[in-house]
């Protein structure tokens, strides 16, 4: 009886959580350079991997807002600490206030730059790289002073053919800083390096349509595993605490046939 009890308060409570997640509205913003914009290879403004994000989030009725004012196709990770730190606005809007606001945030920072050194040179990169995350420290700091239910970093991948080294210590940089956080952490270099299906003009890192798409899956992905990970955490912290229970009656359980046997011999 107890067993079944605590199936049934283990699908009611997967119930309430699962459409507790599916039916919150969220404010989504986007911050960062030409990945968050969705900048096409000619320069304009195409249907970024935000975009995707929007329309599925709109699709399952749980946006409740979206904005992406401020990505550029130039922003540096000073830029956005600036915009920051002197409280800029755009479109009557301040990225100070869309923070507090968001629900979810999807960021893209660090590309440019690590573009721009490497082509020039690669003397003291690994000084520049660690000096870059730092910087990108301060705004995730910022971040964390609000409660958000999800933050998405994006790492960096290479089209270079070369340096690979460089961009391993970036993204191990960038993914150690994004676990002081808690934040996830969107690995790009596994799927995006010198891939031709994501980024098909030569000496370009602005992906294609397929690219955008691509990292807009992944981000999905990760947000609809949510759920899921909470349930399954719940469910084995239960588990444990039945199992806990049980062995304690069995060890009672045995300690009183004991006593009733020394009882009934006496």
């Amino acid at each position: 009886m107890k067993k079944v009890i605590l199936i049934l308060i283990l699908f009611l409570s997967c119930y309430f959580i699962y459409n507790k997640t599916l039916d919150e509205k969220l404010y989504y913003v986007t911050i960062g350079d030409f990945l968050s914009k969705g900048i096409n290879y000619n320069g304009t403004s195409s249907y970024g991997y935000s975009d995707y994000i929007e329309y599925y989030l709109k699709k399952n009725r749980i946006l409740k807002g979206y904005n992406n004012t401020f990505t550029s196709i130039d922003y540096r990770i000073i830029d956005i600490i600036k915009i920051l730190e002197y409280n800029e606005k755009k479109d009557n809007l301040s990225l100070n206030y869309l923070i507090k606001r968001a629900d979810i945030i999807t960021l893209s920072l660090g590309m440019n730059e690590l573009y721009y050194k490497l082509n020039r040179d690669t003397q003291n990169i690994y000084t520049y790289i660690d000096d870059m995350i730092n910087n990108y420290d301060k705004i995730l700091s910022y971040i964390n002073s609000f409660h958000h239910k999800k933050v998405f970093i994006l790492g960096y991948y290479n089209i270079l053919g070369k340096n690979n080294d460089i961009f391993n210590y970036a993204n191990y940089k960038l993914k150690k800083l994004c676990n002081n956080y808690e934040y996830i952490y969107i690995d790009l270099s596994k799927i995006f390096n010198n891939n031709p299906t994501y980024i098909n003009i030569d000496n370009s890192f602005i992906p294609n349509q397929e690219g955008y798409e691509k990292i807009s899956q992944i981000i999905i992905d990760k947000f609809e595993n949510n759920w899921y990970n909470i349930l399954r955490n719940f469910i084995t912290m239960t588990q444990l605490s039945w199992r806990k229970e049980r062995n304690y009656e069995k060890k009672y359980s045995s300690k009183l046939c004991r006593i009733n046997c020394y009882l009934c011999m006496w």
